[in-house]
């Protein structure tokens, strides 16, 4: 599949995808999740970004992030990655690289998706069979955004933000809308965005990103993905 640069808007979330190499595990055990959660703080307080949303799996993990500028968005993954790379090669002695290449994002359509993207990420590990609903994964941060559990790599969107002044009412509102949210017409599409390096978004949201680069937004279908089976669990 072939693959668009990059596009990153100042200010703009994106969604990331970064899995490790072969698809090995490389988030084992409990002190593997918490330092690659301290290296998320450590990436974030370095580059300036925003973390509204993110769950750690074994063997990937998703951001729902916006960045003050692409600059900033390498300095986050970068501080990020290169940190975790340390720490799992000196634990398991071992040299060379873990990450599965360069990650993968889209850029999304807030006005219309954020919440989207917000369910698919959060529910990860219940599509995975791992647990039964989100409340039972301790690695995400659904516990902040739909339970108010603290989770100091969160910064709230200003659409999360909107949904109330009161802390309770606006966590509430914010499980409503996921329960109540069907994304399973959206799943395909935001692989395909992810894994493309496209916009994920409305047409008119297409439009105006489009010119803003001054490049396509989206890859022109050819009559289907012949590598779909291959590509179909990509992201999630």
């Amino acid at each position: 599949m072939a693959r668009l640069p990059r596009i990153v808007i100042p200010n703009q979330p994106l969604h990331i995808m970064h899995r490790g190499n072969n698809r090995q595990h490389i988030f084992n055990t409990e002190e593997d999740m918490l330092k690659i959660k301290d290296d998320i703080a450590h990436g974030l307080k370095k580059s300036g970004c925003s973390l509204h949303a993110y769950v750690i799996m074994t063997n990937h993990l998703h951001l729902l992030i916006t960045p003050e500028s692409k600059e900033q968005l390498a300095i986050f993954m970068q501080a990020m990655a290169n940190r975790y790379v340390r720490y799992f090669n000196a634990l398991h002695k071992r040299t060379g690289t873990l990450w599965e290449g360069r990650f993968k994002s889209c850029l999304v359509d807030s006005d219309s998706y954020l919440f989207s993207l917000h369910k698919y990420i959060e529910m990860n590990p219940v599509m995975a069979n791992m647990v039964a609903n989100a409340a039972e994964y301790p690695w995400s941060s659904y516990a902040q955004n739909a339970l108010g559990e603290t989770d100091s790599l969160i910064t709230e969107h200003c659409l999360y933000a909107q949904l109330s002044d009161i802390p309770e009412l606006r966590q509430a509102r914010y499980k409503e809308i996921l329960d109540q949210l069907n994304i399973d017409q959206q799943r395909s599409r935001i692989v395909k965005a992810t894994l493309a390096g496209e916009a994920y978004g409305s047409d008119a949201f297409h439009h105006k990103i489009s010119k803003l680069v001054n490049r396509v937004t989206k890859l022109a279908s050819h009559g289907g993905d012949r590598k779909s089976e291959n590509y179909k669990n990509q992201a999630g």
